[in-house]
This record gives structure tokens, sequence and C-alpha cells, in this order.
């Protein structure tokens, strides 16, 4: 019988394993990274026959593959990419519904005087009308005199999707979230992401995609989401940021918007790496340069930094520095626009020049590109500011220098008292305890 899933039958045929050995080599790998499994030949056949397991059993099992075969292997090289889940969905109104935090819910008339829940919040908690800042009434921000969208009566009429229509609106949203995730991280920004997207969308989420979205619509719904997915990683809602990446990405093809899928796909190839599966990494990484030879010179820039990145935790010097070149060149050739997601601002380029050429074991050059960027840094952008200084710790650390690597975690836990970052003090006592 033809496996649904050549893909897979082709690699695992390629490393000469039985079905079984697969498996165990899988389960075992599972109980390293703190997961339990108990996955069998009848596992593999499942997946053969066109299943998918759970994030992030996909993963380790492209980095078992990869181990055996000498060479990266990726998702989509066994038929498993998961930017969009299994039978993806084909309406906005579906992808929006699969975001986490989000539901899609059919509308219903709320009783004389009552409340209708919104959806649940990152951890499945509902989320009240009141308490929290991003909850029903709050007022998002105000930015460069463009008012951002206030989430509006519950028990009006929806028309929160037509109120999309003007450029400078949306824009001047994505413009505050933005600079929101920069500066303050996941906690203080994904309740107001969700509640921002529950009221914008209300319409579509809750008649099931009887409301069109026009491409900038969904563009704007992509962008959004790609911003939820950053503060869920910063919350170490590592899952729930996959799965809002997927969707993030999903949207802008729908859209016909390549830069968000592209940095989409970069985010996600760097999740990949967070998770120590540089396979994985690489597999993403190149679906974002397929797609961005049509995106702005500044974007191209995002994800050749970000290849270069792969290539070095994969040990890969040569095309590391080929790719960071490739980053500068393109970051040099032109000149930063006013929309947040072209933007690629040269204290970023620097902190990822130094983390590749720290990786590389140019501890020296690397120290040099972290001055550089905290000296093109503005002192309000403690959140940066405090990373960078968790970079230089781990470099000091890399080269046996306790006592300067102390200095620098102290220099960020001070930093991260004011922002509340989980990633970071996850990171802070990892090195701490190194």
């Amino acid at each position: 019988m033809t496996p649904s899933n050549p893909l897979l039958h082709r690699v695992i045929r390629e490393t000469g394993w039985t079905y079984e050995a697969l498996a165990r080599r899988l389960n075992t790998s599972a109980r390293a990274s703190g997961l339990t499994t108990a996955y069998d030949r009848t596992a593999v056949a499942h997946w053969l026959r066109g299943s998918t397991p759970r994030d992030p059993v996909p993963g380790l099992l492209c980095e078992i593959l990869a181990g055996r075969l000498g060479r990266p292997v990726g998702p989509a090289d066994i038929g498993m990419g998961h930017t969009a889940p299994p039978g993806p969905p084909t309406t906005a109104a579906e992808l929006l519904a699969g975001v986490p935090g989000l539901r899609l819910r059919r509308h219903h008339r709320p009783e004389p005087g009552g409340q209708e829940p919104v959806g649940p919040g990152p951890g499945g908690q509902a989320s009240g009308d009141t308490g929290r800042a991003g909850q029903g009434h709050q007022r998002v921000a105000e930015d460069d005199g463009h008012r951002v969208p206030e989430q509006r009566d519950r028990h009006a009429p929806a028309a929160h999707v037509a109120a999309l229509s003007h450029t400078g609106l949306r824009r001047a949203a994505e413009d505050f979230f933005t600079g929101q995730v920069d500066a303050l991280g996941g906690d203080a920004t994904a309740p107001v992401l969700l509640a921002y997207l529950q009221g914008t969308f209300h319409s579509v989420l809750t008649t099931g995609g009887e409301d069109a979205l026009t491409p900038m619509e969904l563009g704007h719904a992509a962008r959004t989401v790609l911003l939820l997915a950053r503060s869920y990683a910063d919350q170490c809602s590592f899952a729930a940021s996959r799965r809002s990446l997927g969707r993030a990405a999903s949207l802008a093809e729908l859209a016909g918007e390549p830069s968000t899928r592209a940095i989409a796909l970069r985010l996600l190839s760097q999740d990949a790496l967070d998770q120590d599966q540089p396979a994985v990494g690489l597999s993403y990484v190149r679906q974002a340069l397929e797609v961005s030879p049509r995106t702005p010179a500044m974007v191209r820039s995002f994800v050749a930094a970000q290849a270069a990145h792969v290539h070095a935790a994969l040990g890969q010097r040569a095309p590391a520095l080929t790719w960071l070149a490739s980053a500068d060149r393109l970051h040099g050739g032109t000149r930063a626009g006013t929309d947040p997601f072209h933007t690629y601002r040269p204290a970023a380029l620097h902190f990822k020049r130094a983390v590749v050429l720290g990786l590389l074991g140019d501890h020296e050059a690397a120290h040099a590109a972290l001055d550089a960027s905290l000296a093109a840094r503005p002192a309000q952008q403690e959140r940066a500011i405090m990373l960078t200084h968790l970079e230089r710790a781990r470099l000091y650390r890399l080269a046996g220098r306790a006592a300067e690597a102390a200095a620098e975690l102290r220099r960020a836990q001070a930093l991260n008292r004011g922002i509340h970052s989980p990633k970071a003090a996850r990171e802070i006592t990892r090195l701490g305890g190194a």
C-alpha cells in the first residue's frame, strides 16, 4: 500500500531503522526533553497514513532523523510542516478561531443586563469585563495623534471589521502594540492583544466567517496574531506561541502579504533554535527565504540574519558569515520606513551579530557588537537593554569569566524587576546556576 505520507516513508527507509527502533529513540529523546511518551511501531504507521503528532514531537522526530542522516531535516521534509495545522483551515474565521485564547462563537443575544463572556486567555481562563488592562471597554492607547481603537460596546451592532478600513488606524494599532511588546513583553501585552482581537474581529468570530475580510484586514489580523505569538513566547507559553505563529503565517498567505509571512516563518525558526532544534530552524528559515524575495530589503535583512543564526547554531561558519554579510548589505541599502513590520533597527542587527559571532566562538567581536547595540538603544528600551546584558552574561559564562557574568546578570535582574519578563527571569536563573 502506498503511504499517505511518502516523504516520511522515504526518510525512514533511508535511516535503515524499523518503525519500532524509530519509536524507541523518539521516546528516549522525549524523556530527555521532560515529556512522557509511549510511542510504538503502530504510532509510526499512523503517521505514515497521514496523521501528525502534537508539538513538539514533529520537531523531536526531525532532530532524531537529522542526527542519523547527518543532514538537516525539517517538518516539511517529513510531511509534517506545521506553519498551518493538519487539514489547514481555508477561511479567516477558522484561522482566527484557532488562535490560542480566541474562539469562534456563534452570536447570541445576551440577557437584559447580562454580560457576554470574552474568549479564554492563554491559560484557558475566561477574561471578565473589568479589572485588568485590555478588557472589554478599556482604551488601548494613543500614538502620534491617532487614537488606537477602543473596544466597542458588546451589545452594539457588530461592525468592528468595517472600522478597520482606515490604513492610519490600523497602522497606529500595529505601531503601538509593537512598541508595547518590545518594551514590556508578554505579561503586559497578551491580555490587551487578546481583547483587541476579540473586539476588532468580533463579527467574524461570532458569525463563523459570514462576514468576509478584505486583504488589508486579513493582513492586519496576521500582524496582530504575530504580535500575540511574541507575547506568548515571552510568557514561556511556547506551544501557544508556535500555534499563533502558524496562524499568522496562514493569514498572511491569505492576505497576499509576504512580509508578514516571512517574519512569522523567521520567528518559527527562532523558536526552534530556542528549543534546541536547529534542523527544524533551518527548515523554517528556508521557507522564509523562499518568500523573502517578494518583500522589502529590510525584511530580507531580518531573514538573512536568521539564516546566519541557524547556520551558526549548526556549526557552519562560512554560510553563517555569508548570511550575516548579506543582512548587513540589505540593511545598509535602505532607509527605515514608518511601518514597524518593515523596520529592522540597527541595534537589533548588532545584537543578532553578537549572537552569531558568540556561537562561532568570536567572543571579542561579539562583545563589540553588543557594545554597538547598547549604544544604538534609546534609554526607554529597557527590555532590549536587559536582554543585551543577558547575552553578555552568556558570553562571559562561555569564556569562564564568572565574576563578569554575575555582574551582567545582576544588571539584567534589576532591569527585569520593572519589566516582569518570565522568559528573561528563567534565563537569568539558568545562567546564574550554570
